[in-house]
């Protein structure tokens, strides 16, 4: 046997898809495609895990004890209180007035140690289960306190089993409690509202003794400040004069104040217009004087003189200057203008008279507020302490007053306080149990099955190293898909047609053939057109130099080689070419058991020269020209017979008398055999079995062949699961029911068979 040179193989290897060369790593991306071959590949892994799932979901129904719920709602309104009393004082007590932050403190109130307790206690849940079993170790003793090791299973077991929900937008509050006896369930879920009920009103009456008691305290107190307060205001007024004091702080002192500088505004404004007046006087002129000063005799003078200014005009334009009316009219006007200014020294003269007696009185009113401002600055600085005093004896009376109302209140209606809370619906006993939830284990059962069971098929797809499809054997040896070639049935079994036409039926001249020969049994059906296909394939691959000698050799045993091969051969035969199939497996071949052949001649007397031609043997009838050799008698030395010459030239004259020579030879990595064949032959091909050839033996095959100068065509994948070939999807009008043709053919291995 040939040993790898791991050397020559790295200098050998190729480049695939932009990776090194002989690289048999790949970038694992997962396609939806890739992920729906791998769930038809372990689909049994994923049902066995789903149906583990349903069992187990099954199991954990069945014993699971039922539990039963029972629900009480009851309305909790925060603005609404019948609480006549000092309701401010408790609402400040409580905490404020937020409605939603309200509510959730109820809530949690309900499920507090208090309430549990209580509750615990009125239904007298100390022997009845399932809170009797916190008394196993330590008996529960009647009267007797109980332990914190006791009291906090005992409040935690209960509330395990309660559950306060606020429905939103609300202020309903709902309350439930869970137990496998439903007459339970319900007596505790009304314990618990009715337990809560009275914790609050008690907590309420309790809270308005409470502050009453400490208001009585108070109270005497504010009445003891409030009378030294009023001692102290009239002590202080005494002692400051202060006398006259109104409501609004006023005094004598003030009031004169305002009243003189009142008055001496007054002054000023007269001084001022008496002053104008003067100054307007001391100008002489008559027509200024008669504007603020309009006396009759004035105004009468005025007048006189102006009528006899129009007489006196008149005159001298009609008679002249020395007219003696003119002369009369001149004395006149002199006399007049005499008078006028008589009168206006009269009225200068009262003028300054007024003037004089308007600063006087201006003077002595300024004196008299200089006297009252500082009387007044005397009286403020004690008003300042006054205001003081009576400010805080007057806050001091009305919170004794206040008080004293609100006292005499709680004392009336501490008994009367009422909660805010109503019982909407009462708890009832259920008539259902809530768990367990068969769907729900069930669905979360086959939920976690099915989970399980994907993981456990990606896990092991990571694990798995064999070749599955025709794109992974092209990905790992980067040479061409000659054919896929599926599982397919028995020919005991009726085949299905292809192309909507009734398949050839099994004669009792075809059954002594074995059921792999489908391209001679059931020629019509999928696995017959598959070896058509590689026909097709072979022919297309050396279209100007013909292959008349293909080698057909796989990495290992039971890969389907002999399979391929008498197949392809009866393939080529049906085109009325002259075929020779040859067995050169000299240690393990089974050409003669497919085609049910003496094997007492064969290539290995031919090779030894015990035997001539009738060793070629037809074993078709409707086949004459399909020759077929096996492999004789089994040689002590195999390697070294088909390596030499002789086998050589029979090569060589089995190419000018037949069309195609098919050799079925040995796997490659077990032995050489096959590696001294390869050289001589027109095309190697290397059969690849789904799910049993691995990654690195294709690798490995296909580096070994190429060390050897082989030419390599391509591979063949034999016994594919099609619905994992994501391009092979044929329509139902052709006929093709991959369903029911699956799994025959290709379990067995060659010896086998």
């Amino acid at each position: 046997m040939q040993g790898p040179d791991p050397a020559s193989e790295r200098q050998q290897g190729t480049s695939v898809a932009g990776k090194p060369a002989g690289s048999d790593r790949q970038d694992f991306i997962l396609t939806p495609a890739d992920f729906r071959k791998i769930l038809i590949k372990r689909q049994f892994i994923i049902l066995a895990c789903l149906a583990t799932g349903l069992i187990l979901g099954a199991v954990i129904t069945f014993f699971t004890t039922p539990v039963f719920e029972s629900t009480a709602r009851i309305d909790i309104n925060p603005d609404r209180s019948t609480n006549l009393g000092i309701s401010d004082l408790l609402n400040s007590k409580a905490g404020g007035n937020d409605e939603s932050t309200r509510l959730l403190t109820e809530a949690r109130i309900l499920q507090s140690d208090s309430v549990i307790f209580a509750v615990i206690e009125s239904e007298n849940l100390f022997a009845k289960k399932p809170f009797s079993k916190v008394f196993e170790k330590q008996p529960y003793v009647l009267g007797k306190p109980l332990t914190p090791a006791q009291r906090i299973p005992l409040i935690r077991l209960l509330r395990s089993n309660l559950q306060v929900v606020v429905i939103p937008n609300t202020d309903l509050v709902e309350i439930h409690y869970r137990d496998p006896d439903p007459n339970q369930a319900s007596r505790i879920a009304q314990a618990v509202v009715d337990q809560y009920l009275e914790l609050d009103l008690r907590s309420r009456y309790e809270g308005t003794l409470r502050i009453s008691n400490w208001l009585s305290g108070q109270l005497t107190e504010l009445k003891a400040h409030a009378a030294d307060a009023q001692r102290k205001i009239a002590q202080f007024q005494r002692a400051n004069n202060l006398i006259g004091m109104d409501a609004e702080g006023g005094n004598l002192v003030s009031d004169s104040l305002r009243l003189v500088n009142e008055q001496l505004i007054q002054a000023e404004a007269d001084r001022i217009v008496k002053e104008a007046r003067y100054h307007l006087a001391e100008t002489r002129n008559p027509e200024l004087l008669v504007s603020v000063a309009p006396t009759t005799t004035l105004v009468s003078l005025r007048t006189q003189q102006a009528e006899l200014l129009v007489q006196s005009a008149e005159l001298k334009s009609k008679y002249g200057f020395d007219y003696p009316r003119v002369r009369e009219v001149e004395k006149q006007l002199t006399a007049v203008q005499t008078d006028i200014d008589a009168e206006i020294s009269n009225l200068l003269k009262r003028f300054e008279e007024e003037y004089n007696a308007a600063v006087n009185t201006e003077a002595l009113l300024k004196g008299r507020l200089e006297q009252v401002k500082q009387e007044a600055f005397r009286v403020s600085d004690s008003s300042a302490d006054f205001e003081i005093l009576k400010h805080e004896a007057q806050s001091t009376t009305d919170l004794y007053d206040a008080l004293q109302m609100k006292l005499k209140e709680a004392s009336v209606t501490a008994g009367l306080n009422s909660n805010n809370v109503n019982l909407v619906d009462k708890a009832e006993v259920p008539a259902f149990a809530v768990a367990p939830k068969k769907r729900t284990n069930y669905g979360f059962g086959a939920l976690i099955g099915l989970f399980i069971g994907i993981a456990a098929a990606l896990f092991l797809e990571t694990l798995d190293d064999t070749i599955r499809t025709s794109e992974d054997a092209e990905a790992i040896s980067s040479l061409p898909s000659l054919a896929v070639v599926p599982r397919f049935t028995t020919a005991a079994k009726e085949a299905r047609s292809t192309y909507g036409q009734q398949a050839k039926p099994i004669t009792p001249a075809d059954s002594q053939f074995p059921s792999d020969l489908v391209s001679y049994l059931t020629p019509q059906t999928v696995g017959a057109e598959a070896f058509r296909t590689l026909r097709s394939s072979i022919l297309l691959s050396s279209a100007d130099n013909e292959a008349r000698l293909i080698l057909i050799t796989s990495s290992l045993e039971a890969e389907g080689k002999s399979t391929i091969a008498a197949n392809l051969a009866i393939s080529f035969a049906r085109r009325d070419a002259r075929v020779l199939l040859v067995d050169t497996d000299l240690r393990r071949g089974t050409l003669h058991l497919k085609f049910r052949l003496p094997n007492r001649e064969g290539l290995s007397t031919l090779l030894v020269r015990e035997s001539g031609s009738s060793a070629y043997q037809s074993p078709i009838d409707d086949l004459p020209n399909l020759f077929v050799l096996t492999r004789g008698p089994i040689a002590p030395n195999p390697g070294e017979i088909l390596a030499s010459r002789h086998m050589e030239s029979l090569m060589e004259g089995w190419k000018t008398e037949y069309d195609h020579v098919i050799l079925d030879s040995a796997p490659v990595l077990p032995v050489a055999d096959s590696l001294s064949l390869a050289p001589g032959a027109d095309s190697t091909i290397i059969v690849v079995r789904a799910a049993i050839t691995r990654k690195k033996a294709l690798l490995r095959v296909r580096s070994l062949l190429r060390r050897a100068r082989a030419r390599v065509t391509g591979i063949v994948v034999n016994d594919v699961d099609l619905r994992l070939e994501n391009y092979y999807t044929y329509s139902k009008q052709y006929g093709y029911d991959y369903a029911t043709n699956y799994g025959g053919g290709y379990g067995e291995t060659d010896a086998e068979k």
